[in-house]
């Protein structure tokens, strides 16, 4: 009965959810143009490359991902969806929205600036992740507050995106692992299904490295979760090589 009551829920959240309208929406909002004419902060400023660049580069690497052959760590990985009940094809296009807005907000991030949380309230740093998912939530609202669970996906994916890195950085400092918990909480901020929440930004996390040198966080990211969540949870989690990310 559960299963006949997903299936449904999937058919009803794909019928209402217009993916080619929702990318022309996310291209003609005042957000998209003024990342047109914003510098990708991975560049310098006489690369002429612009930030938007970066968003169509990590939209289009979440495209390749998803047409990987059914082999090695991807086979691994796409059998790992099935094992999760997530629907490979709507992962796909929700991470594909996340990829366009994840990184618009940089142009009026300002770390030290604390403001209400747009979904709690709670004071909150208005990181670049913050600022995307403001741009989310006025950009999108129209198009996905009839599909509520997966417009929070997509919110909370775009807010929590670059969470990894901010946790490796912590991990260089202190050779602390976040403990299962803190990855529970983590997960259930993005999806009802344990395992899931986590899943969107492992693999968001292999398409958005355009422009970036250095992938040591992503590898720490997937050994930190295997090791304090996944394993817990006794769900094997592949690991990736750099071969599989580049």
């Amino acid at each position: 009965m559960l299963l006949i009551k997903n299936v449904l829920l999937l058919f009803i959240d794909s019928a209402m959810f217009n993916l080619p309208q929702i990318e022309q929406i996310i291209k003609q909002s005042h957000w998209w143009k003024t990342a047109a004419v914003t510098v990708d902060n991975h560049y310098s400023n006489n690369s002429g490359i612009m930030l938007t660049d970066h968003l169509q580069q990590v939209y289009d690497n979440v495209e390749t991902i998803f047409k990987q052959p059914e082999t090695g760590f991807y086979g691994d990985l796409f059998n790992l969806l099935k094992q999760l009940n997530v629907d490979k094809e709507e992962l796909k296009n929700e991470l594909k929205v996340v990829a366009l807005l994840h990184d618009i907000g940089k142009p009026v991030e300002d770390k030290k600036m604390v403001m209400p949380h747009p979904l709690t309230g709670k004071p909150a740093h208005k990181r670049h992740g913050l600022a995307g998912l403001m741009a989310a939530m006025e950009i999108l609202a129209p198009s996905l507050d009839e599909i509520p669970e997966k417009r929070d996906r997509i919110y909370r994916t775009i807010e929590l995106h670059d969470m990894s890195y901010g946790l490796f950085r912590e991990y260089q400092a202190t050779l602390i692992i976040p403990p299962h918990d803190r990855w529970t909480y983590i997960n259930h901020k993005i999806h009802i299904l344990p395992a899931a929440g986590i899943i969107y930004l492992l693999i968001f996390k292999l398409a958005d490295v355009h422009g970036h040198e250095n992938i040591s966080d992503v590898i720490w990211f997937y050994h930190a979760v295997k090791s304090n969540y996944f394993n817990q949870l006794l769900i094997d989690l592949p690991m990736p090589t750099e071969a599989d990310i580049r």
